[in-house]
């Protein structure tokens, strides 16, 4: 199945019909995101109670390939 899959993909990239998103200029091989932590609630403009999460950090992730 996976050579399946990978025949697929290739044939793909070379019809020009999919591409790699690292040659993306929207993609960064670094991302930061946040690390939640635990549930708060807060009041909107209609005084209801709505159960959001807290971020306590940040965490980078990096793409090595």
């Amino acid at each position: 199945m996976k050579e399946v899959v990978k025949k697929e993909v290739l044939k793909l990239l070379e019809a020009g019909m999919i591409y790699p998103i690292s040659d993306s200029a929207w993609v960064s091989p670094v991302h930061v995101v946040p690390k939640k932590g635990g549930m708060t609630v807060v009041c909107n403009e209609k005084n209801e109670l709505i159960p959001t999460r807290t971020v306590t950090g940040w965490r980078m992730c990096i793409d090595y390939r």
